[in-house]
């Protein structure tokens, strides 16, 4: 039974008046009078005030009053749209999705300029918070701006074959749509074209899932599996008759769903339990990603209650004429096909003669990683080399994907060092909830022993800094870009904080942007009379000491750390020699923690032995004051850059 708009408002007032101190018999004092100006003047200020045991109880009280008042504002003209765009599939109300409305407004980011005044009589604490009319329609523009800022980021990720990333901006851009007046009249200039975002966000995402393809290469033994019941399954993954470059999505089970699966280039491996029902197979797209809910706090409270079920369909049928899952020949020699293209980097690698040596090392790493068990290969590592392999070993339970045989990945010369690139691997943790699929990069010195191991860069980000032409881009120069930004992500993966701490200056300028929520006095004004909330995006300058000890601790409370890189950027400064400013946006993901921002990297690599990080920022989100000359659609809108400092 759908409640009418007039219960709901009845609900959310009787709310309000709940929260509203008693009136005072005693004559107003200089702040009751100002506050009662304030209410007067309704086509001005938007305003809350409650009581509570303490003053921080009475002023989130009062913040609550007054952000109920906010979303009263857009009620009107929005529930009907919500209870036509979410109560379709029933699994989520539009009194529902309107609660987390009002909820994704009490987060600091959504309450930049509240002031707050103390009204405190007799023994109980009460406040007063108030803000003009204009904050609100500047949250609303902000809102905006982020909403296209997410489509537009969703159509760069789907041109880039990136299934999962374009889904999940696309998905969060119409969510957050919802929280505006009047949401199916917003338009605004995204792939080319002036689009109504409430029609067209979804249609796009349809239009990215019906060009997805899944295929089964193989069906194996699950080897890990004490009684070898379990089968695991090699698929293909094509976005629009190419390899995806990533795509995560999960299966059905006899008692819900598998954990998330994440395909890397066209390639992914799932382990089918027993019971698991294969006729048919049923696989998901994912494009919700709830674990990540809590990297957004102005979304999360929207993300959690829109369940999202039914805007697309994300299913997907295989095997559904067998009770047993098969493997497809031509399937089979896709597979191989990519694990080959993965070798291919786009610069000249060792003749096959050239590298036959430390092919027969490689081979035998493999085949101790397919067999689990890594005796009697010390030999083949240097003492650091064998460290960090058993780490990439812990990092969780590792498969090779594919026939990994001398064919599929190749060598390549780097310095005094060889490069065998690229091996690729499945990963999945004991959690249970996320899988991942990585091209994991071995350095070996010029005796043939491993050295090094990293977790690849991606295709994407690769061919970026690859297609760099011109006389400074030689081979020589993208291969060390691409083997820093490698080491650089899998140092986080495997939380090495000596590495991390080793490529920062000792003075490097390292900010990270975020959002901070604090009462403070207003200067000049009594003491006892008026107080600011001051709830914003701060720039914060952390020294290297400080930030070492925030990712120690960090690290201290993950049992595993995902860093993707996209949109990458780089360009060679014009001062300090063989400088790189580097432009990226950075997903993390952790068990417990997530966030989605942009990094910038200005890197001296002078020292080839040892880049330099001399500047490391990170913003949540764009900031269009940092580049007022660019347009709201060009890539490097409103990021950090070497003409910020």
């Amino acid at each position: 039974m759908k409640l009418s708009k007039s219960l709901i408002l009845i609900f959310f007032l009787s709310g309000i008046l709940s929260l509203a101190p008693a009136a005072s018999a005693k004559a107003p004092g200089p702040m009751q009078q100002k506050a009662e100006e304030i209410m007067r003047d309704t086509e001005k200020y938007i305003y809350g005030m409650a009581s509570g045991e303490d003053p921080e109880e009475a002023y989130h009280a009062a913040l609550l009053d007054m952000v109920r008042k906010i979303s009263v504002t857009v009620q009107g003209s929005t529930l009907t749209e919500m209870e036509n765009s979410v109560g379709a599939d029933g699994n989520v109300t539009s009194s529902e999705l309107f609660k987390s409305v009002i909820e994704s407004y009490t987060t600091p980011a959504s309450l930049e300029g509240v002031e707050v005044m103390d009204l405190d009589e007799g023994n109980g604490f009460t406040r007063f918070v108030y803000m003009p009319k204009e904050n609100i329609r500047k949250m609303h523009a902000r809102r905006r701006n982020n909403i296209a800022d997410l489509a537009r980021t969703g159509v760069r990720a789907r041109d880039h074959g990136k299934v999962d990333d374009a889904l999940r901006h696309l998905y969060r851009a119409y969510v957050l749509l919802q929280s505006l007046p009047a949401p199916s009249e917003v338009i605004e200039n995204v792939d080319g074209e002036n689009r109504v975002l409430a029609n067209w966000l979804p249609e796009a995402m349809r239009d990215i899932v019906n060009k997805v393809s899944f295929g089964i290469a193989s069906v194996k033994p699950d080897d890990t599996d004490p009684d070898n019941a379990g089968k695991d399954v090699e698929l293909t993954v094509c976005y629009d008759g190419k390899p995806a470059t990533t795509c995560t999505f999960k299966y059905g089970t006899s008692t819900g769903y598998s954990s998330l699966i994440t395909a890397r280039d066209g390639m992914a491996l799932i382990e089918v339990g027993p019971g698991v029902p294969m006729n048919p197979l049923k696989l998901y797209i994912e494009y919700m990603f709830k674990n990540e809910n809590h990297a957004n706090a102005e979304l999360k409270p929207m993300l959690d209650t829109f369940k999202g079920a039914g805007l697309i369909d994300n299913r997907f049928l295989l095997n559904d004429k067998s009770e047993t899952l098969k493997a497809n020949k031509s399937e089979s020699k896709a597979f191989q096909k990519y694990i080959a293209a993965g070798a291919n980097e786009g610069v000249v690698p060792l003749e096959k003669k050239e590298s036959r040596h430390f092919a027969t090392n490689i081979d035998r790493i493999l085949k101790s990683i397919s067999k689990h068990d890594f005796s009697g290969i010390d030999s083949l590592f240097t003492p650091e080399g064998r460290k960090v392999f058993d780490k990439l070993i812990r990092y969780g339970k590792v498969k090779i994907l594919g026939n990994a045989t001398r064919d599929t990945y190749d060598f390549y010369p780097f310095r005094d060092k060889i490069m065998c690139r690229s091996v690729p691997m499945s990963f999945s943790f004991e959690n249970g909830r996320q899988k991942f699929t990585e091209d994991v990069i071995f350095t070996l010195n010029s005796d043939g022993k491993v050295e090094n191991v990293t977790f690849g860069l991606g295709s994407t980000a690769r061919n970026d800094i690859f297609a760099k032409e011109g006389a400074a881009w030689t081979d020589y120069k993208k291969m060390t870009l691409v083997n820093f930004l490698e080491n650089y992500r899998t140092a986080f993966a495997l939380k090495e904080l000596d590495y991390i701490e080793s490529i920062f200056d000792d003075n490097a300028v390292i900010i990270i942007g975020n959002v901070t929520s604090r009462l403070e006095k207003v200067p000049g004004k009594r003491d006892d009379l008026a107080f600011a909330s001051r709830d914003q995006v701060n720039y914060i300058r952390k020294t290297k000491a400080q930030y070492m000890e925030q990712l120690r601790r960090c690290f201290s409370n993950q049992d595993y750390i995902s860093v993707r890189f996209s949109d990458t950027d780089v360009e060679r400064s014009g001062v300090g020699g063989e400088t790189y400013a580097i432009q990226l946006q950075q997903d993390y993901v952790s068990q417990t923690y997530g966030d989605q921002g942009y990094l910038f990297l200005f890197v001296d690599f002078n020292d080839e032995d040892k880049p330099m990080i001399h500047v490391r920022t990170w913003q949540p989100e764009r900031n269009p004051d940092l580049t007022p000359n660019l347009p709201a659609s060009h890539p490097r809108s409103g990021i950090f850059s070497p003409a910020s400092f």
